[in-house]
Order: structure tokens, then sequence, then C-alpha cells
């Protein structure tokens, strides 16, 4: 074997290697690295990869070794929805609102984040009578300690919670050459920082209780296609995405399922067509403006769909949870672009650089997903 393939067959025995065996104290190097690496005159340094953890354990100890790469993707941690606990962000209108009766539809009890007092009035209507419970909750999720206080009055009423869909969200729609200061902060504290604001206070309850947990956030298809008048907002939406990827690599080994929602258009409009909603009439006339005709709605997915499609993803635990097809095309078009920009090998890759990028070589979540989304489903609607 000449020099050039065997380090070619060097990376290609990385690429193999439990990704999460490097994830602990230091870049430990497998044994079968070691093997093949010795022809090349390097030292390797072998160590034993960790113990995987105990069933139901509540994944790597700060500072401490992570847990052993899975061999298959992480199971469902929700598989029946009925008398769980549900609380989604900004729930009193638009796809917020519509995961909310998705979720009260499927037996969940089901607490509603809101700002809007006339909008929650608006909402409330929309839940079916024999409901397993609705709780409306005055919230603020750029606030660290609100979240601690909504925590500890969603348990006095309902017990332990089980599914936190962080779908409160700023469109702001402004390039990211002329934003201002504010403008970033305010975007970046709505639709980044309220993520792991809700991970710090309730990951520790999930994991606590053991009855099984999930978290879902609302990103957008920008959070995978950059927008060319919204670079602000598809800056904070990449991010929303990559914290939840990250998330699934840490809490894969965990009791608690992780979910990205990347939606298209969805109308922000829950009641049916014709009828009429009394929150947008009321602004409507107190902007002194007609009522608006059917016509004039936005040809957007309905939102009762897109929180059933919601609700589909947690059941089957899937990382991605796309509901608009339409938008496959552009998806390849920017993952070709990002292989084609990947140069070849045109120089021997020195040892220690492949040994110092062991941890980002490869990530096992994908082929696991990959490998999870072959498996035909019935539906990817109904919960």
């Amino acid at each position: 074997m000449s020099k050039k393939h065997e380090i070619q067959a060097a990376r290609a025995a990385a690429a193999t290697l439990d990704r999460r065996q490097f994830m602990g104290n230091g870049a430990a190097l497998g044994a079968t690295l070691g093997a093949v690496f010795a022809g090349l005159g390097g030292t390797v340094v072998a160590q034993n990869a960790p113990a995987p953890p105990a069933a139901g354990g509540a994944g790597p100890r700060p500072g401490g070794p992570a847990p052993a790469e899975p061999g298959v993707s992480q199971p469902p941690q929700l598989k029946d929805l009925k008398g769980k606990v549900a609380y989604i962000t900004a729930s009193s209108d638009g796809i917020g609102l519509g995961i909310a009766r998705a979720a009260s539809n499927a037996g969940m009890k089901v607490v509603i984040g809101y700002r809007n007092e006339e909008r929650l009035k608006a909402a409330l209507p929309l839940f079916k009578a024999d409901n397993a419970g609705v709780l409306p909750i005055k919230h603020d999720v750029t606030d660290r300690d609100g979240w601690q206080s909504l925590l500890e009055e969603i348990k006095r009423k309902y017990g332990n919670l089980h599914l936190v869909v962080n779908n409160a969200g700023v469109k702001t729609l402004r390039q990211a050459s002329q934003a201002k200061y504010e403008e970033w902060d305010n975007a970046v504290a709505v639709n980044f920082t309220a993520i792991y604001n809700s991970v710090a206070t309730c990951l520790p309850h999930m994991l606590q209780h053991g009855e099984g947990g999930h978290f879902v956030t609302t990103a957008s298809m920008g959070g995978l296609l950059p927008g060319v008048s919204a670079g602000v907002y598809t800056s904070t939406k990449i991010a929303a995405v990559g914290i939840m990827e990250a998330l699934r690599v840490e809490l894969e080994s965990t009791t608690v399922g992780t979910s990205v929602f990347c939606p298209g258009i969805v109308s922000t409009d829950n009641y049916p067509m014709g009828e009429e909603n009394p929150f947008r009439a009321a602004q409507l006339a107190k902007a002194g403006a007609p009522p608006r005709p059917p016509a004039m709605a936005l040809p957007g997915m309905d939102p009762l769909e897109a929180g059933e499609r919601v609700l589909n993803g947690v059941l089957n635990n899937d990382l991605f949870i796309l509901t608009h097809p339409e938008f496959k095309p552009g998806i390849q078009e920017r993952f070709a672009a990002i292989m084609a920009s990947t140069p070849i090998v045109e120089t021997p890759i020195p040892q220690p650089r492949i040994d110092s990028e062991r941890v980002v070589l490869r990530c096992g979540i994908y082929p696991r997903e990959i490998e999870h989304r072959s498996q035909k489903r019935k539906s990817y609607r109904n919960a």
C-alpha cells in the first residue's frame, strides 16, 4: 500500500471510530486507530473507551467521560402522549397555537405561554370542551427566573412536565449588514438564548422524574437556507438548529429526546376559513381598516396540520421535523455546495492534525438519523 493510500485508510478508520470517546478527558485514541497509524511513523497512546451509561441514566457528568456511541438512533421517549404535560411558548396564536391544539387533541395537558391577553381570549375557544386541561401562563422566555417560576406552577397544577416546545421567536427581517445592536440583541435573546433558558430549567426536572421527556425548538427553513433579506433572523435560526443538534449528541443516552422543527410558510390564523378571528378583527377595527376577505389569507400550511406534524415527530423522536417538501431541492443545493467546496487530499495530512481533529471528524447522530428515517411510516401527520 502506498503512503497516500495508508493516509486515506487512516482517515477512513478515523471516520468509523466512536466519536464520543474523544469528548471526555482529552483526545483518547482507540486501539484500532493506533494499529492503522503504526505504519505511518507516529506515536499513539491508546486508552479504553468509556463504559456505556446505565439504562435510564442521566448522561455524561460534567468534566467526566462521555457515554459510548450508540449503535442505533435514540428510541422515542414519549411513546404515549395521553395524560402527559406539554408547555408551548408563544402559543396563543400562529404555529404555537396549532401545536398546542394538536397536543390537546392527543390527550395532553397543555400549558399555553402567552404575552397578549386579547390573543389568548381568541385562542381558548379553539380547544375542545372535553380537553385534558389547558393552563395559560403569562411568560417572558428571556426571563430566567420566570422559567423557574413557570415550572413550579406547572408542577403544582399538573405534576411532571414532559414536553417543552420552544416556539417563541422574533422575526427580525433585517439584513445582517444593516441591523443595529439592539436588533441583534433582541433577536438573539428570544430566538436563541431562550432555548437554553428552557433546557437549564426543565432538563434536570425531566431527567429526575424519568417518565420520558422531549424538547422541540421551532427554527425555520431559514435555519437551513439563508434568506437574502433576513440575515438576523437566519443567523439566529441557524443557531437554533445547532443547539438542538448538540443536545441530541449530549442527551442521546438519556430519557429525553430532542427535535428541531423547520417549517416553511404556515398560516398564523387558527380560525377556519370564513370564520372571523375576534383578535384579528379587533386589530383591524382599531387600525380603521376594513375586515380582511378570505382571499387575502396567506397560502400557508394550516397551523393545526403543522402542529400534528410536530407531534408525529415527537412520537418518533425525529431529530429534524421538516414539514414542507418543496424546500428539498434548495436543501440539496446547499449541502451539495458544501461538499463541492471540500478540497481533495493534495499532500499527506499530518497525523497530529488528524489526532487533534478527531472530535469533529464525524458525528454519529447523522448516520443513525438516516437509518431511523429509512423506516417508512404510514403518516407524517397523525399523532
